[in-house]
């Protein structure tokens, strides 16, 4: 059909008179990776108490078949609870949870070998198996060169070979000692202790389309352990009208992770009873390491109530971390909020239509480290293998994939929140309202660096992005003694981001994300959303050759000197008379105008009705399948959507043009 619609001669292999087999339909490759799967899901628990000690255990098994073939997920969870109050001054308790996992997944994502584009994308005239029992390639007389390099999903999907067990196990006790009238201590110590021990084998694919004739076996087991022990120490008091509420704690938590990782290849027997790494041809090199990361918090909160009509809240923090630069490891945080219950003030005190309203308002300063990796600031070598000597020779070497930050430090988020809450015929009718503001500053972001520093990317600090938003819900309930109760809630946010600087040296971030290396329509550049679309904006269709031959620049420039009747028409945003990367504009974000939903709850005596709607509005998402689909320059340019073929009901001539250069 792109034949048909540019003008040209039809490929062989979609000219029915030249080859009439690639007009039949024989396999819905779609309908063969999909299958109903069933889910099996038990739960058994048991508990006991008395007024001074109390238990609880409990079991659930889960195995899940995935709605892909040949997918699966299992899951084994094992939790018992108790505490017991000794005496009237020492409580003494534990948390002791064992969790086991394992599954097989599949690639749903990749542009060349995703399961799902596959299916899409492969012939629909072939069938599963060939002949011998096989599995099929494309036709042999016209392969990749018309049909793309493409794969058999259900091959695929079928030489799935993948365990992947992971073993979770947390012990948590704690003890409560009363020390005097109001003043407690608690003591809490977490041990967790993670064990991933993960297997893939990785067969050849023989069949035409995209074959790839090596095979190979991963190994990777990991051994975590995290350690967390939290001391506080809380006051409570009351005088009079005055109540009072402190704590101070000291929290610090230490986590150790191990690994190994191998790779086996030239399998000359893929039989499953071969496939261990004594069969493997060649062994990689084995890459192996330890990581190790601390987080050491001092931490001071006060809470202040007079008369329930004013309250106050100031929270102080000391905070370290070893994965920043060292002069950078502690910094301080807090915020300080307070609340005015103006219901409770005489002049309301008696309102029969006011039941409740109380104003909030809080600032507040909060470290962030993101998901900064342990070799942020000093990075690992790699080890590698190249040709070294007069004579060459392949020699074991360690190379610098990543450049470290000596000066890396938190990031660091600030932000002010006022809020309103209103209550009135007796709380039945309730309004919460809240406005926020968050500057995050010092963000911490990876760059890619240029080739010529002989490393690929680097951790830095910088920039500045603003948040805003507006929360409004509403909520109408029955009254208390109805036989019918219901209550409705009505909520609706909206939340606009902007960056307001970059680092100076990137002043615009790329997207990191593409489709087949050709597609990349996100950008993050101030004045804009994070990850806002940028591409080429476009002014409809040419609704004639006229209009095609008509379309120039102030200096009578044709900009589209090709274009013919049904071609997308581009905006020139430079005016310099030529459609390139230069007139891409930002064309929106994923943030939507506002968020909304409405929830309903009713019950009469031993029935209940849940109903609820949520909703978003004016976001705007970019369809990678549609583009996909659509679009030739994908590089895939077969079994395309159905709506390619408008020329069967207009004769107007239908162009796809790749509009994210």
């Amino acid at each position: 059909m792109a034949a048909d619609n540019a003008g040209v001669a039809r490929d062989p292999a979609f000219d029915a008179a030249k080859y009439p087999d690639g007009q039949i339909t024989r396999t819905d490759w779609v309908d063969e990776i999909f299958r109903t799967a069933r889910t099996q899901d038990y739960n058994l628990s048991a508990s006991a108490g008395n007024e001074k000690s109390s238990f609880y255990t409990g079991f659930n098994y889960r195995n899940a078949e995935g709605i892909l073939i040949n997918t699966y997920g299992k899951r084994y969870n094992f939790r018992i609870n108790s505490q017991t109050q000794l005496t009237p001054w020492l409580k003494l308790g534990e948390n002791i949870s064992y969790s086991f996992t394992n599954g097989q997944g599949a690639n749903t994502s990749s542009g060349y070998t995703g399961a799902v584009l596959s299916a899409i994308h492969y012939p629909r005239n072939v069938s599963v198996y060939d002949d011998a029992g096989k599995f099929s390639g494309l036709p042999e007389k016209y392969g990749p060169g018309s049909y793309g390099d493409v794969i058999n999903p259900v091959a695929y999907l079928s030489r799935l070979d993948v365990d992947n067990p992971v073993h979770n196990l947390l012990i948590n006790p704690y003890v409560e000692l009363k020390l005097l009238p109001g003043l407690k201590f608690r003591s809490n110590f977490a041990y967790t202790k993670q064990f991933t021990d993960f297997k893939e084998f990785t067969a050849r694919i023989p069949e035409i389309g995209k074959p790839n004739m090596s095979n190979s076996l991963t190994i990777r087991t990991e051994r975590s352990t995290d350690i967390l022990a939290e001391q506080t120490l809380t006051y409570e008091k009351d005088f009079g009208k005055h109540h009072l509420e402190g704590l101070a704690g000291f929290m610090y938590q230490q986590t150790k992770m191990n690994y190994q990782y191998v790779i086996g290849e030239n399998f000359d027997d893929e039989a499953k009873n071969y496939r261990y790494l004594v069969n493997a041809g060649r062994i990689q090199p084995v890459d192996d390491g330890l990581g190790k990361t601390a987080l050491l918090s001092y931490l001071l909160r006060a809470n202040y109530n007079y008369d329930n009509r004013y309250m106050l809240t100031l929270i102080g923090r000391r905070d370290g971390t070893s994965l920043v630069a060292k002069e950078n490891q502690f910094q301080n945080y807090g915020s300080v909020s307070g609340a005015w219950a103006i219901h409770r003030e005489a002049f309301l005190s008696d309102s029969e239509v006011i039941n409740t309203l109380k104003l909030r308002a809080s600032y507040g300063i909060l470290g962030d480290l993101a998901t900064l990796p342990s070799t942020a600031v000093s990075p690992l070598l790699k080890r590698v293998d190249a040709w070294f000597g007069k004579t060459p020779a392949l020699l074991p070497g360690y190379i610098q994939e990543a450049m470290g930050n000596p000066n890396l430090t938190w990031a660091e988020s600030k932000q002010t929140n006022i809020g309103l809450d209103l209550g009135i015929l007796n709380n039945r009718l309730t309004l919460n309202a809240d406005y926020f503001v968050k500057n995050t500053s010092n963000m911490i972001m990876q760059i890619t660096l240029p080739g010529t520093t002989g490393v690929k990317n680097k951790y830095v600090n910088g920039g500045l992005v603003r948040d805003k938003g507006l929360e409004i819900a509403l909520n109408y309930s029955s009254k208390a003694d109805a036989a019918f109760q219901y209550d409705v809630r009505a909520s609706i946010n909206k939340i606009t981001n902007n960056v307001e600087s970059l680092i100076d040296q990137y002043p615009s971030i790329p997207s990191q994300v593409d489709y087949r290396g050709i597609l990349k329509p996100l950008r993050t550049e101030p004045g804009q959303a994070l990850y806002s679309y940028y591409g080429l904006e476009t002014a409809g269709l040419f609704r004639s050759n006229q209009e095609a031959e008509q379309y120039k620049n102030s200096a009578g420039t044709k900009i589209q000197p090709n274009a013919q009747a049904g071609d997308m028409k581009f905006v020139d945003q430079n005016g310099d008379g030529i459609i390139d990367a230069k007139d891409r504009v930002f064309l929106g974000s994923a943030y939507p105008d506002f968020n909304y939903g409405v929830t309903f709850n009713g019950s009469y005596k031993n029935f209940d009705v849940n109903i609820f709607f949520q909703g978003v509005q004016g976001n705007k998402l970019f369809n990678a399948l549609k583009y996909t689909g659509l679009n030739a320059a994908s590089g895939q340019p077969y079994n395309m959507f159905e709506e390619i073929k408008m020329h069967i009901q207009s004769p107007i001539r239908i162009r796809i043009y790749h509009v994210f250069l």
